[in-house]
């Protein structure tokens, strides 16, 4: 891979201090979750309705994990913006007004991605908050608004900077190619861009129902994105989250004592989504996110057959025993660690698949 020496001499850098920051984190966040109490006289951490009943004993187990990747993912990039400070002010030998613009410059021009990831942190926050409490969390249809949101302001704003290249000290030819082929044909390229990474952000959301299940496999998706990208600044970010996210697995791995939460789902799945835009690589996506997208598709199958059985007989009929598709396979006697390590060797398999069409140029690249 030609950009496997790039990687590990300088973004390894933010996956380092990602992991350790999160390995440190994780005992004291999963205490402060468990002490929160967001409800009077009632357990904040229940069990989702729709599990098999052998999730029953995780009950109590905190959610909204997503919280420690988010604060971790954000000391690494606030450890590289002051350095990257440090280096403006040796280097550059100007007065601090300057200094300071080019740094505001360089935070402008990263900001896309960051945006997307800690924007549907947020969204995916407070929709856990408010199961949390009681309150049922958020209505469908203001989801997923909030997320067409969020997914039209990331184009728009990568769109802004490739439109002022004077502001751009990095990803100028990313930016720049995805706005090329965005407004050759915007009518119908950027709501196919927003549709992508609203579904992947949702796949994952979808995905994550079991230990360990959607945080290992992020991690594919993660790593393939930061490998196959020329930009460092990506690499740095895709790898901070990475770093994030094997140091959550410590702690999310099976028997959990920590779930993610929409905090951290909607999150992984937005950035991964909006990463392989960026990349050229929505065609990809099917390969390094192969899981995600069989498991969103297992939901919409098992909900179109019954609805379309109860109109034809009366009576709704199903597919799968139970959807998302992990559940499916629980039911059928596996246990929990056989269809997380199935499923994540499958997504393996893909993943390396995918590597190879994509660097033997066989897989088309767009939007570039």
């Amino acid at each position: 891979m030609h950009n496997l020496e790039q990687l590990s001499l300088g973004a390894a850098v933010g996956l380092i201090m990602a992991l350790v920051l999160m390995l440190i984190m994780g005992n004291p966040l999963i205490n402060w979750l468990r002490e929160k109490s967001w409800r009077k006289g009632t357990p904040n951490w229940e069990v989702r309705e729709d599990t098999p009943d052998t999730h029953k004993a995780k009950q109590g187990t905190p959610s909204m994990g997503g919280l420690g990747i988010a604060l971790c993912v954000a000391l690494t990039l606030l450890s590289a913006v002051f350095l990257e400070l440090a280096v403006i002010i040796k280097s550059w030998h100007y007065s601090v007004g300057v200094t300071f613009v080019s740094l505001g410059l360089l935070l402008v021009t990263q900001l896309p991605l960051p945006f997307l990831f800690f924007g549907h942190m947020y969204l995916g926050f407070v929709d856990d908050w408010s199961k949390a409490a009681d309150r049922g969390g958020l209505r469908a249809l203001a989801k997923l608004g909030t997320q067409i949101v969020l997914a039209g302001f990331f184009v728009l704003l990568v769109l802004w900077i490739a439109q002022n290249p004077g502001l751009n000290l990095y990803n100028n030819d990313v930016y720049q190619q995805f706005a090329e082929v965005a407004l050759s044909a915007w009518w119908w390229a950027i709501p196919v861009i927003m549709f992508t990474i609203i579904a992947i952000g949702n796949a994952v959301n979808l995905t994550d129902g079991l230990d360990g299940l959607a945080t290992g496999l992020a991690l594919q998706s993660l790593f393939a994105i930061a490998l196959l990208s020329d930009s460092w600044t990506i690499q740095y970010l895709f790898l901070a989250v990475a770093g994030a996210c094997l140091g959550f697995l410590f702690f999310n791995r099976h028997p959990a004592r920590i779930f993610m939460g929409d905090t951290g789902s909607l999150a992984l799945g937005a950035l991964i989504g909006g990463g392989a835009v960026l990349l050229g690589g929505i065609f990809l996506l099917p390969f390094v996110a192969f899981i995600f997208i069989v498991e969103m598709l297992s939901v919409i199958v098992q909900v179109a057959w019954f609805k379309y059985t109860r109109r034809k007989t009366g009576e709704g009929k199903r597919l799968l025993k139970r959807a998302p598709l992990h559940h499916h396979f629980e039911l059928c006697g596996w246990s929990e660690w056989r269809v997380v390590l199935t499923f994540w060797g499958i997504n393996l398999v893909t993943t390396v698949a995918g590597l190879l069409l994509w660097n033997s140029g066989m897989l088309p690249k767009w939007p570039m």
